[in-house]
């Protein structure tokens, strides 16, 4: 937990005394482009997608060819070198924000895999690194990460159920993870659990268990929401699974200790941007068919709409400045009020796009149809209530923990 004394000296974490520079990179005005481009093939396949609730192989294949899949990942290994705690934190960014606005569920497993491949990178061995990261960059693996577990909402962030056993050369573990978004299609599955001899979350531990190995099971038929079904995040079994010392990740403890979580929180942001943005590109393309874009109604509620998504996308920017300025505690709470914002900004979309819309444009599998649908559950992902709240804590002069999502 940290504390606001921290900051004291500054009247709000989010200033800085450099300016910042808005004007975007040659790569990263490349990147953004070329994933605008990757985006609008992305939507005309979304639909099939989402009715079938199957992963997006043939978006996983695209992003491959064009290098995302490396975006996460440090130079020195062939990467982009972004991410949180990259050289360009923007980079990964804003291809997550231009994909989402095609589809959300196909920005979700970009999202994942890179931040599992961020992660591996920043606290992976040599050899760690070599083997996975070599693989990715060289073969185009896919690696994800899955913490979550039937009923960690009301146990908390650290409470896990899944067990990790120490015994000869490794650790056995035993448990149930859902939301392994891509586990059908990686390489490594990267899991947390709970060292049975140490209390938590000092004995929170990080490994990687390569797809394939002796007691990890993906359950069948476990996928099947009501939106971001292409994001295909079945439910996994870890059955006396035993994972050898080599794939450890780190320390236990690490990952709370080094709050971890903390670092992600812009990624749901960008994606957030970008589906709201999605739903504003099929407004401009409805609207003007259905002969309503000169009612002065319609003009307000697209022009709040507008104010709302230009307003998310700075934060997110900035927010994402900040982790270059060497202070990732201030950087961890712009992220948290960016995410914030981009979530209760993209439900206010939804709401003011359905009342220019009109029902007539929610049939069927309909473009607005399946963004709001992967939108709305895809922001309860995240508690925006818990994120307000750190934010008070910390404007009150109380403890607070940039973690806190539950």
């Amino acid at each position: 937990m940290l504390r606001w004394e921290t900051y004291k000296t500054t009247a709000s974490p989010f200033l800085e005394e450099s300016t910042v520079d808005f004007e975007l990179s040659p790569q990263q005005r490349e990147v953004y482009a070329r994933a605008g481009e990757l985006s609008r093939v992305f939507a005309t396949r979304a639909a099939r997608h989402d009715r079938e609730a199957s992963l997006p192989t043939d978006n996983l294949n695209d992003m491959r060819a064009a290098g995302f899949l490396k975006l996460t990942i440090s130079t020195d290994l062939g990467g982009y070198g972004s991410g949180a705690r990259g050289t360009d934190p923007l980079l990964y960014l804003l291809a997550l924000e231009q994909i989402a606005r095609g589809c959300v569920s196909t920005a979700q497993c970009l999202h994942i895999h890179s931040h599992g491949a961020h992660y591996v990178d920043q606290v992976g061995t040599p050899a760690q690194r070599k083997e996975m990261l070599g693989r990715v960059v060289e073969e185009g693996v896919l690696i994800n990460a899955t913490g979550s577990e039937p009923g960690r909402t009301s146990r908390g962030l650290y409470k896990l159920l899944t067990t990790a056993e120490r015994v000869d050369g490794g650790y056995r573990m035993n448990g149930v993870k859902n939301y392994a978004t891509l586990a059908d299609a990686v390489a490594y599955h990267l899991i947390y659990g709970a060292r049975t001899d140490m209390d938590m979350p000092a004995g929170h531990l990080g490994v990687a268990v390569p797809d394939g190995t002796p007691g990890l099971r993906i359950v069948p038929g476990s996928w099947n929401p009501m939106g971001m079904r292409g994001a295909v995040s079945p439910t996994l079994e870890l059955i006396n699974c035993f994972v050898p010392d080599k794939y450890v990740l780190g320390t236990p403890g690490l990952y709370p200790r080094d709050r971890w979580q903390a670092k992600y929180h812009l990624g749901f942001a960008a994606q957030y941007l970008g589906g709201t943005q999605g739903i504003i590109d099929t407004l401009q393309d409805y609207l003007p068919r259905r002969g309503t874009t000169n009612d002065s109604f319609t003009q307000l509620r697209m022009g709040e709409i507008v104010v709302g998504t230009e307003s998310v996308r700075w934060l997110i920017y900035r927010a994402a400045w900040l982790w270059t300025r060497g202070d990732e505690q201030r950087a961890e709470l712009a992220a948290m009020l960016a995410k914030h914002r981009a979530i209760d900004n993209a439900v206010i979309c939804m709401d003011k796009a359905a009342q220019i819309a009109g029902s007539s444009a929610f049939l069927g599998d309909s473009p607005l149809s399946r963004l709001f649908r992967d939108l709305r559950v895809h922001t309860l992902h995240e508690n925006v209530d818990r994120t307000a709240a750190t934010l008070g804590q910390y404007s009150l002069g109380e403890a607070f923990d940039t973690t806190a999502r539950l």
